[in-house]
């Protein structure tokens, strides 16, 4: 387990690894606008935008734009997802998040869904975006787990993401545990779905992760900057050195 020294350091530098996220259906593009004022305020790796929000996001940030592709639920087709890739390069993103076919998971039909897995890696580095894969992890069994994180690391894509946040539970520990453990390194973490406190992230870069995906990217700044200020926490880190 990481120690409490650890945990406050990366609750040090967690602002840069928060990928500030809002694909909320039921708000306004007056209510996007107001998300990125509010997050220019911060310094987080990045935020992320439904695709139709591009057009008014990306020329009012200093951010790189993240956007998502066959989300939430990732069983749309391989054309529409490439579509959407493609959409998301001209509209100005800069990285995007896609779903990834977790019917094809569920059913072992693994070499179709390496499949899709490389034709998006292919096409998104071909126009220049970092890409995430989502492989759901809430939908899938541990060994699924481990098979489609081998998966995506193996067609190059540059992180495993856990969760749309839009599945039956959030991620949790045990998923970025088995992700790294079943991957070799070359892929990247995100760790996203229900994260809401600093301690959480921390814990969960701790055990692996190496971006945090949320859309509670004020709230855990402002809670790891409070732990950080706190005379109690700073005795404990100076008893743990």
């Amino acid at each position: 387990m990481p120690s409490l020294k650890n945990l406050l350091e990366i609750l040090s530098s967690l602002e840069g690894v928060i990928d500030q996220t809002m694909l909320r259906v039921d708000a306004s593009e007056k209510d996007y606008i107001s998300f990125v004022e509010l997050s220019e305020r911060y310094r987080f790796r990045a935020i992320v935008v439904p695709p139709v929000l591009l057009p008014v996001v990306v020329p009012i940030t200093r951010y790189r734009v993240c956007t998502v592709a066959g989300f939430p639920h990732g069983y749309l087709s391989l054309k529409s997802k490439l579509a959407e890739v493609e959409y998301a390069a001209d509209a100005g993103a800069r990285e995007v998040d896609v779903v990834m076919n977790t019917v094809l998971a569920r059913s072992s039909r693994w070499s179709e869904l390496r499949e899709e897995l490389m034709s998006l890696a292919k096409l998104a580095h071909e126009l220049g975006l970092t890409i995430k894969i989502i492989i759901e992890t809430s939908v899938l069994s541990s060994e699924e787990i481990r098979k489609a994180s081998q998966l995506v690391e193996e067609v190059g894509a540059d992180y495993i993401k856990t969760n749309t946040g839009f599945g039956s539970r959030g991620v949790v520990p045990s998923d970025v545990i088995i992700i790294k453990y079943s991957t070799s390194g070359r892929c990247k973490i995100k760790a996203a779905g229900g994260i809401r406190t600093a301690l959480d992230a921390a814990l969960l870069l701790a055990l692996g992760a190496h971006v945090i995906g949320t859309s509670h990217g004020v709230e855990i700044v402002e809670q790891a900057r409070g732990i950080l200020a706190s005379p109690q926490y700073r005795e404990l880190f100076s008893s743990q050195t």
